[in-house]
């Protein structure tokens, strides 16, 4: 057996595949995490992105628009776009 201090609710891994917005939005708006299972074990917490921060110990705060990363393009020595 195993501990669930923390967590709110339990989903396998099969519903994390089939309802991701919905748990996504669960997690969003709870402060504890939901405990993503396979094959019955324990494999992964789903956290809201404010939770992160707070046990990080960060501001619950996210950065402006035009300070996240943005995907670009990196070009090797060689001139090559990967």
């Amino acid at each position: 057996m195993y501990s669930t201090k923390g967590i709110d609710a339990v989903a396998t891994i099969t519903e994390l595949r089939s309802k991701t917005s919905e748990l996504v939005e669960h997690a969003k708006g709870i402060e504890r995490g939901i405990l993503i299972q396979k094959n019955n074990e324990p494999y992964a917490v789903l956290i809201s992105y404010d939770l992160y921060l707070k046990l990080l110990g960060e501001q619950v705060e996210a950065p402006p628009v035009s300070t996240r990363r943005r995907r670009s393009r990196k070009t090797s020595a060689e001139g090559e776009v990967s």
